[in-house]
This record gives structure tokens, sequence and C-alpha cells, in this order.
């Protein structure tokens, strides 16, 4: 049976009136939480944004108050989890409702031989929603969600950020109150309705370079010291194991462009102190994201359409922030892979806000998000979901499937790039399938850190989850055509990832 608990805050919800397809009237709900109407849906992504830095998830710092505000009033899933720790696979599957491998993009540079189209059994939630009469816009943020990614398929507005000669890692993405000012312009004009609203932020990723208020919001304290110390964050690890390129990027952005262009560069230490000013500058960023959210929420309201919009908040994947001996993503450790998911339904489709204790996947937003919207003739995308509806009345999977990051970087350490591999979250296990290595096996409910392997004394476990993660993987396996296309856009975003190191031996995700 689901473990559901009411959130501290419930609201009343009451049921509004149906109308026919009236401005100023919310979708009528069937009685049986479902909407019968087509409302307006905002989905919102978080790049690099980790679950357990936001306040609603448990951390001790004020840096949400507007998505917690989101989840006073919806749902919340406490142990959401990523199909990888990279952008694009995991956007294409919170689009598709895809895993990587049925998709078929296992890295960020997958797009370089060409970006993602769509197919029979591989269309994109924005597609289906346009061919249902929505206005399809998104505003994205990073170049690993650009055009040339193909993750515009579907979409009538596609605003991305553009930067004719990036020299710097600021130039080559944009903040995101410059990504929301955009989107509350296309939302002035008044959109025909319904409308699918896409806004994708890349604050939390590094480098974290946010501006005031926000750079100065959080000071080290004896908590900031107490979470370094759980961790197990070892910065003495991190020097010897990243080279100056990778430990300018997180610790000295200002030297990146220096050392790119193989000018010498001193590095300030990587000491603790350096740790600390990188977990308050991330949760500055972190803030900065949510304070853009707000506008985006205040605005909807403003103009008399929150009412009648769902709205989804979530993330591709998390940051390693120096835990597990590793400073960034593309790693399947909970830290990589735990995001945030918020749900917030017009009025009448929840009988109160609630929290998920269920293991829910990136791959179960779309399933969970269109059983509320039964009326849509949306029968081509529902066919093709490998999720699951995470609110169902049913015994739901309790399980999710990762899969890490195709890549192979000369200076990567060899112990976690030996090949693929794959990990099952459960309710209390964390399962890593290695074909090529040893398999590794956690027991989250005394070591959710994930410090102490304990397969060699649960032979049984590994056994019965290693032949859940290979039935997902024998399902409806997708491989690309082979073959980079030689356009403009495809040099160019091979350009761009190069800026950003995510290209031949300093690929990084």
């Amino acid at each position: 049976m689901r473990r559901l608990h009411l959130a501290t805050l419930c609201l009343l919800l009451l049921p509004l009136a149906a109308c026919d397809d009236a401005r100023d009237d919310a979708p009528a709900t069937t009685g049986a939480g479902t909407l019968a109407g087509k409302p307006n849906l905002v989905l919102v992504t978080v790049d690099t944004l980790r679950a357990d830095h936001l306040h609603c998830y448990g951390h001790w710092r004020e840096t949400s108050p507007n998505v917690d505000a989101l989840a006073d009033e919806g749902v919340l899933f406490e142990r959401a989890y990523s199909v990888m720790g990279t952008t694009l696979p995991s956007h294409l599957s919170i689009l598709t409702g895809l895993y990587p491998h049925q998709h078929g993009y296992l890295a960020n540079h997958g797009a370089m031989g060409g970006g993602f189209t769509s197919s029979a059994g591989r269309h994109t939630l924005a597609e289906a929603l346009a061919a249902e009469g929505y206005t399809t816009a998104a505003f994205v943020s990073g170049p690993t969600v650009s055009k040339a990614t193909g993750l515009d398929a579907g979409f009538q507005v596609f605003d991305e950020h553009h930067h004719p000669a990036p020299k710097t890692l600021e130039d080559t993405s944009r903040r995101s109150e410059d990504t929301t000012a955009a989107a509350l312009a296309w939302l002035a004009q008044a959109p025909r309705e319904p409308f699918f609203l896409w806004i994708h932020y890349w604050d939390p990723h590094e480098p974290n370079l946010p501006r005031e208020p926000f750079a100065s919001a959080f000071r080290t304290d004896e908590r900031l010291e107490a979470l370094i110390d759980e961790r197990v964050i070892r910065p003495e690890v991190l020097a010897e194991r990243f080279p100056p390129r990778e430990l300018a990027r997180l610790f000295a952005p200002e030297l990146a462009p220096a050392l790119d262009a193989g000018e010498d560069a001193t590095l300030p230490p990587i000491d603790r102190d350096a740790v600390r000013r990188l977990l308050n500058l991330y949760d500055g960023d972190v803030l900065a994201t949510d304070h853009a959210f707000g506008q985006v929420v205040a605005a909807l309201k403003a103009r008399g359409l929150y009412e009648r919009t769902v709205v989804v908040f979530t993330a591709d994947h998390g940051q390693a922030l120096g835990q597990h001996d590793w400073l960034e993503h593309g790693r399947i450790q909970g830290e990589d892979v735990h995001v945030p998911l918020v749900m917030r339904f017009p009025a009448g489709v929840l009988d109160g806000p609630r929290r998920v204790l269920d293991v829910v996947s990136s791959v179960d937003l779309l399933p969970t998000l269109l059983a509320r919207l039964p009326q849509l003739a949306v029968s081509d995308l529902r066919a093709q979901l490998s999720g699951e509806d995470a609110l169902g009345p049913g015994d739901l999977r309790n399980s999710a499937f990762s899969q890490r990051s195709a890549r192979d970087r000369d200076w990567e350490p060899g112990e976690d790039t030996d090949g693929p591999k794959f990990a099952l979250t459960t309710r209390d296990w964390k399962y890593y399938f290695r074909p090529e290595g040893t398999d590794e096996l956690y027991d989250l409910r005394v070591d959710p850190g994930e410090l102490h392997d304990v397969a060699d004394a649960h032979a049984d476990v590994v056994e019965a989850l290693r032949r859940r993660v290979l039935h997902v993987l024998d399902e409806r396996r997708y491989t690309p055509e082979a073959g980079a296309e030689d356009t403009p856009e495809a040099r160019a975003y091979r350009e761009m990832l190069d800026k950003l190191g995510y290209t031949g031996g300093a690929e990084r995700h």
C-alpha cells in the first residue's frame, strides 16, 4: 500500500465549476482526481540541483521558500531519482518518459552526432500537447538543452541563450533572472490557452557565481561543518585526483580561461575553507533559482492563470560537491541522482497536500501527469511510457533505475570508469550492476551515504536486484544511427561543449 502522509499545512481544495474554454475559469474536475478540461502546464527543470539542498527536503537553510510553498499546496515526492546524472539524457527522459537506453542518448556529447529526432515510440510531451491544440514554448538557459540537442521538438517558441564568442564559463549559459525575464515577457503577451511552458534554469551548475544578495546569503556555521564531516568530504583527495582545469571550474572559475589557453595559473589552496565556500555559493545559486521560480508563480497568479495551471518543479540531476571524492555529476550515487519532484494541480485533483515516501523515477513524471488528464488524446505518447503513475491506486514499482553517463576521460580515476554501470534504488537498498566490474550493494536503512558495501553479505539481494536491472535493460533498447552530422549547428554545439570541457579527454558528463 502506498505510504502517504499529509504535509503539515493542509489546504482546503474546493472543486471549481466546469467551463467551456472560458479564460477566467479553472478546469473542471471529474470528481475522481482528474481534470475534465485542458489545463495549462508549466514545467520547471533545474540543472544540477540535488534535492537535499532544498529546505522542503530537509536542508536546514532557507534555500527554497517558493518551492516550499508549492509543496504546501501539492504533492512532494521525497525519494525521486533521475535516470542519469547528465543533462541531455535526463531531460529527454523527462520529456519522453523513456530511459536513456530507450531514447538513445547516453551522454551530452551524443548530440554532436545529431540532435534528438522523434520517431515512432520516441515522441516528446511538447509534440503530443501541440497536436492537442496547446501553445508550446520553452525558455532554456544552458547549451546542453539547446536547439542543437533536438530538445526543441514540438515547441513553437524555443528561446535559448546565445553568445557569439564565449570566453568564460559564464558566457556559456544565462542566469535564471534572464531566462525568467524572457518567459515572463512571453506570458505578458497573453498566449493562447491552453499552453505548455517549459522553463530550464542553470544556476546551481558549476561555476557557482551567484550575484548579490544571493552570493552572501549563507555563511559557514556549525551545521555546515557537521555536513562536511557527515559527507566525508576530503579536500586533499579532491586536490589530488582532479586536474587543475577541473579544480578551477569549481573553486576558481576566473582562472579557467587561462588554463584553457594552456597558460600557467596558480590555484588557491583546495582545503576545507574552499569546500565551505563552494557549499555556501551553491546554496546561494539554489536560492537565486528559487527566487526566479517565485517570480513565475507570482506572474501566473497576477494574470489569473494559476488556478487553471498544473505546475511541476524538478531537476535533471544533482551534484556531488565533494561527496564520494567527486565534485561534479555524471555519476549515479545518491547525491548525483536524488532530485526534487513537486507537482501542484488545480483544485479538486488532490484531497490535500501530501508527501509521497515511495521511490519514484523521472520516467514516472509523465505517467503521473497524464493520468490526471485522461481527456487528452495522446495514446501514442501514453503507449511509449516506461514509468508508472506515482499517484495511482495500485502498488507502485517502488524502485528507480539509473545509468552512468557514457564517457572516457583520460584523467579520471579508473575505479569508476570500468565500463557501463547501472543502479537500482529501492526503499531499503542501493544496488550497482557493473557488467565489467564488481557489483555493489548498500543498505540505505543504516547507510544512506553509501559508504559500506555489503554485497558479500547479501548475495540473495544482489541476485534479485540484478534480475530487475537486467529486465529494465531488456525493454525496448534503442540504438541511434552512427555518424556525425557536419552541420553548422553540430559544429557550434561541439565548440560549446569543448569550452565547457565536455569533449575529448575533458568530457565531463
